[in-house]
């Protein structure tokens, strides 16, 4: 039974959605994503060993230090209390020359030979495809490398932590916290450890919530969330009739140096858009002949704009955003400060 190696987070699910692993001997669990390849490893061996069998049936053994004979013995040994015994052989190096040696060869060989009573499971960083161990894991068991994941995926993992965390996320704090995390900016240094750790931080910040619902103010006060994320946030709680809070990001934002007359441009623009999706939706303008006529590329933007403008008249939007240039010009010619002139126009909202 083999798996494509290109792609493991998708494939392991499904794999394990559909059981297939009753009949798999040795498993491949390899790439970038280090707490993918934890994740699994402890997932597949809950799967087969009992919780009072973890100390008898579970076998763990560092790749390098390890004697191939060691890793035979504990496969070949049978289980004591569980479905099957797990033998995991971690950190596997990449070098050439150990994938060359007598050990790697010996391993090689044994593999179709694995009792069904046993899961040998392979973990690594990375692990050279051209040499016979990593031939032989492919022929005779799964393999699964965990790359950096696509933006579907990372939207599927953020949520499936916040339901991890007994909070409910809606999907567009799941792009929030997404988009805040800096996982998909050039050579980003951030992986999956740290969007967790993010979403640990997020969900405890609001646990207190109603429901243990995450709003997007609890991303922007815990993130170094993006300006647009700031706007959405601050237009969230005004339109919910949190003014309070509203109030108390606009002082968040200013008191960690943030731009606010930036903060002004974007809710201007945002303001601008929602007027627009006012606008076209009493005229019955689809959702993509609306965004075709605003110019507005991002889906995400545009939602949150229909949604928030859900709440206001027409008429209530072009008084919002006359008074919106009204405090442009207010900072421009001095007579307010800028943190004074977004704190009035928010609390007038």
């Amino acid at each position: 039974m083999k798996s494509q190696p290109s792609r493991g987070y998708k494939q392991i699910e499904r794999d394990l959605k559909n059981d297939i692993f009753q009949d798999v001997r040795v498993v491949l669990l390899s790439g970038s994503e280090v707490l993918l390849t934890e994740t699994y490893e402890r997932r597949l061996t809950r799967r087969f060993v009992a919780q009072e069998g973890s100390l008898l049936d579970v076998a763990r053994f560092d790749a390098e230090g390890t004697e191939a004979d060691d890793v035979v013995a504990a496969c070949d040994t049978l289980p004591m209390m569980s479905e099957k015994r797990v033998v995991v052989l971690s950190d596997f190096p990449s070098d050439e020359r150990f994938h060359q040696s007598p050990k790697a060869a010996k391993l090689a060989e044994y593999l179709p030979f694995i009792p069904e009573t046993a899961l040998l499971i392979f973990t690594a960083a990375t692990f050279p495809k051209r040499f016979a161990l990593f031939k032989s894991i492919l022929a005779n068991g799964c393999v699964y490398e965990f790359a950096r994941l696509s933006e579907d995926e990372l939207r599927a993992f953020i949520k499936g932590r916040f339901k991890t965390e007994k909070t409910q996320a809606s999907d567009e704090v799941v792009e929030a916290v997404a988009r805040a995390s800096g996982y998909f900016e050039r050579e980003s240094p951030v992986d999956l450890c740290a969007v967790e750790g993010d979403v640990k931080r997020v969900a405890a910040h609001a646990s207190a919530n109603a429901n243990r619902e995450v709003a997007l103010s609890d991303v922007a006060a815990c993130m170094d969330a993006t300006d647009e994320t700031h706007v959405f946030a601050l237009l969230d709680a005004v339109s919910s009739g949190r003014k309070g809070e509203a109030l108390e990001l606009l002082e968040n934002i200013v008191s960690k140096g943030e731009a606010t007359y930036r903060l002004l441009a974007l809710l201007t623009g945002q303001f601008e858009i929602m007027l627009g999706c006012k606008e076209m939706q009493d005229r019955s303008y689809s959702f993509a002949e609306t965004a075709k006529a605003l110019g507005v590329k991002s889906e995400f933007r545009l939602k949150k704009a229909a949604r928030f403008a859900a709440a206001y008249s027409s008429n209530d939007l072009m008084r919002l955003l006359d008074r919106l240039y009204r405090v442009d010009r207010d900072i421009k010619s001095g007579l307010y400060s800028d943190k004074l002139a977004l704190t009035m126009f928010v609390a007038e909202m």
